[in-house]
């Protein structure tokens, strides 16, 4: 009955996985099998984390310790080597619900081999100890990949995701050359030929922090969500009009967080220019920001200098 391989995935945070860890322990349906992967962190208290673990239990746990690659090299790492039919990924500072293997798995043995995973939704809890549950489409077939990500939406991360091992096989995996929106990418590439399960039932609990590499430099996140859309666009993975909708959004999104950083106007211009490019404001604040740029530019006398950003896009 045990047919499901766990992957925790680390990287300079296995603190965490004194959480995540006991999570998968204490499941009231065991797994297979643990495989937690350390993708290159500085130190070795992964190892000696996982070490601790193996005496409390009679569930295998696998350890891998790589060159840092990236999430999805160390996620394609634990493909390699699980075993079971299904694979349960989990990051290091996330836990599972004590019966999300139980019921997910249950529920997917019930699918033919044309569905390729099983989601569901989570309860996100923030810094300051508040939480939520959050809401996801149900699906029972073929998937709109312009709703993965959305609010209310499709969801794309590896937590939320059983997946049939033999899919991630067949599609090769992550692709690893992606840092950010590795997991749209991986889930827009399977809906070309498979079919999706969403229940819209919490799994798992999404520990919500404040120093992932995402949020703590914007251009990552920026940068990252730019590469993605350029390989969406070159595999056509989406219709055009939602990547230019997707790099609008992530220009104002850009635009927001160098703000709050209390950045100079001349330092987001060329990127509210470029946003309402793609599309016209579509809302009240899209038009207020669209137009106190337009009044900054007109009041300038140095366009030259405000422009010289425009080398990084």
């Amino acid at each position: 009955m045990n047919k499901t391989s766990v992957i925790i995935t680390t990287y300079n945070d296995a603190d965490y996985l004194q959480r995540s860890i006991p999570s998968v322990i204490n499941q009231r349906f065991k797994p297979l099998e643990i495989i937690v992967i350390d993708d290159g962190s500085r130190e070795n208290i992964a190892e000696m984390v996982v070490n601790d673990f193996q005496s409390l239990t009679d569930i295998p746990i696998i350890f891998k310790k790589k060159i840092n690659g990236g999430p999805s090299s160390a996620r394609n790492v634990g493909i390699k080597l699980a075993k079971g039919e299904f694979i349960l990924f989990l990051d290091a500072d996330d836990e599972l619900l004590q019966d999300s293997i139980e019921w997910r798995q249950k529920m997917f043995e019930q699918l033919d081999k044309s569905y390729a995973s099983l989601y569901c939704t989570a309860i996100h809890y923030r810094i300051n100890k508040s939480y939520f549950l959050e809401n996801i489409i149900e699906t029972n077939g073929a998937i709109d990949g312009c709703l993965i990500g959305r609010t209310d939406g499709i969801p794309a991360g590896p937590p939320y995701h059983l997946f049939r091992r033999e899919v991630l096989l067949k599609v090769n995996g992550y692709n690893e050359s992606l840092k950010f929106n590795e997991d749209f990418e991986l889930v827009l590439r399977i809906s070309k030929n498979w079919i999706f399960y969403g229940v819209n039932k919490a799994g798992f609990i999404r520990h919500i922090r404040s120093d992932s590499w995402s949020k703590s430099d914007p251009y990552n996140a920026y940068f990252g969500v730019e590469s993605f859309l350029e390989v969406a666009t070159n595999t056509q993975l989406l219709p055009m009009d939602e990547i230019k909708q997707r790099k609008k959004e992530n220009r104002l999104s850009l635009v927001k967080k160098l703000l709050i950083q209390r950045k100079k106007w001349n330092e987001v211009y060329c990127y509210i220019d470029e946003a309402f490019d793609f599309s016209g404001p579509k809302n009240k604040k899209e038009l207020l920001l669209y137009f106190t740029n337009t009044i900054y530019k007109i009041m300038s006398w140095n366009l030259g200098e405000i422009c010289k950003n425009k080398a990084r896009i």
